[in-house]
């Protein structure tokens, strides 16, 4: 037996640790998975770990977060994202500024900026449910299509090359 608490309650300490262990687990599975080229079990495995995760954060009865985390956690997803989209803007230009036609610099260069576009798209769509609350908001239904388009677009655009 692991720990000797109650599996109904546990404490954040218990979490803490019994979390390290399996993204550990996860971890090993995983990369051990890519080299063999199973990527279906690499899938599966993270979903049921971080399924497992989740169910075990809702038994910590104490608070593991307070608002001064959320404030935080915002403003540095803010500011990764911002440093992200720069980033990838000045090396997707990089990139074209290199590029030949029908050159992998091309490729790539499409490849940040379609991935820069859907990250945005994402985050647009994401803080505007969570403003909302509601999913049948004209914004957020909006956001929504116009982020499933720049996915669609950015598939076919692989598959094409």
């Amino acid at each position: 037996m692991l720990y000797k608490s109650n599996i109904n309650n546990m404490t954040i300490k218990e979490y803490q640790r019994i979390k390290i262990i399996l993204v550990i687990l996860l971890s090993l599975v995983f990369s051990q998975s890519i080299i063999y080229q199973n990527f279906i079990l690499a899938m599966l495995v993270m979903i049921a770990i971080t399924m497992l995760i989740v169910s075990m954060k809702k038994k910590v009865k104490e608070v593991i977060h307070d608002e001064r985390d959320w404030d935080i956690g915002g403003k540095a997803a803010l500011r990764a994202m911002q440093v992200y989209s720069w980033t990838g803007v000045v090396a997707m230009l990089a990139l074209k500024s290199l590029a030949k036609p029908d050159n992998d610099y091309d490729i790539i260069a499409h490849t940040i900026a379609f991935s820069i576009c859907i990250f945005m798209l994402l985050y647009g769509f994401i803080f505007r449910y969570m403003s909302k609350g509601k999913i049948f908001d004209g914004y957020v239904i909006f956001s929504l299509i116009v982020l499933l388009f720049f996915i669609i677009m950015g598939i076919l655009g692989v598959i094409s090359l």
